[in-house]
């Protein structure tokens, strides 16, 4: 559940503009078909870290899906039935330390509307905190209260520090970015990846005609998140992995 510097934010603010990107698309077209892309909804605020949110856009940002960004949030648009009727993804990114708090400040109204945007076919993205938050207190999205990775029987983190993890992603051991992230249940999971304990690192789920993709990593982490802390990942970056998860849960 990850705290960002102030600095780091800096330094995926300029990623931004280096890239001729922008943290927010609002209402465009396609340039090429004309038509409207997709929606995806980012929450932004007290739930999530300084820089969360906008790492989660910028790994939507290179997708085939060409999706726009609108950030919602007590400081941006408010979470409403309204504007989720318009979006086809629903990023609850990481953040915090405690799901409870963290659960209050989205508000029951929120959460309900988020919950009602799945259940009639949306998606619902979710890392760290936003995988804690999928289920009891949260969305409840998935059954059950997930619990922290960290001291876990065959765990090898042992405390909440930012570090580096293995983690089993489709077969294939990949190190990846982790600060206090879940364990997933089993239940009704299709697994992407499994620590080195065979807890579920990365999951998706239905919930009545949406879909639920959480990981408990956090496999959007730039450069900037590892030197804030003067970590390294031994096999680099993990993006493909976010967007592995990402192509899941938009099937």
């Amino acid at each position: 559940m990850r705290h960002l510097r102030p600095f780091a934010m800096t330094l995926i603010s300029a990623t931004f503009l280096l890239f001729g990107l922008q943290p927010c698309w609002s209402q465009q077209a396609d340039a090429e078909s004309g038509k409207q892309r997709p929606l995806a909804l980012i929450y932004r605020g007290p739930a999530g870290c300084d820089g969360c949110s906008e790492a989660m856009a910028k790994v939507l940002a290179g997708l085939r899906y060409k999706f726009r960004v609108e950030y919602v949030g007590p400081k941006d648009k408010p979470i409403s039935g309204d504007i989720l009727s318009r979006a086809a993804l629903y990023v609850q990114p990481g953040g915090g330390d405690d799901a409870v708090a963290a659960a209050k400040s989205i508000g029951k109204d929120s959460i309900g509307a988020v919950r009602d945007f799945v259940h009639r076919g949306g998606r619902y993205l979710g890392h760290c905190m936003g995988a804690y938050l999928a289920g009891s207190p949260g969305f409840e999205l998935i059954a059950g209260s997930p619990e922290s990775y960290v001291g876990r029987p065959g765990s090898l983190v042992k405390n909440e520090d930012d570090t580096v993890t293995p983690v089993i992603w489709r077969g294939k051991k990949r190190w990846v970015y982790f600060q206090d992230g879940t364990v997933l249940p089993k239940n009704g999971a299709t697994v992407l990846a499994v620590y080195p304990n065979h807890d579920i690192a990365a999951a998706v789920y239905s919930f009545g005609n949406g879909r639920v993709g959480l990981v408990g990593p956090h496999p959007e982490a730039d450069q900037s998140w590892y030197d804030e802390f003067h970590l390294k990942d031994p096999d680099g970056l993990d993006l493909d992995l976010a967007r592995d998860l990402l192509d899941s849960t938009m099937k």
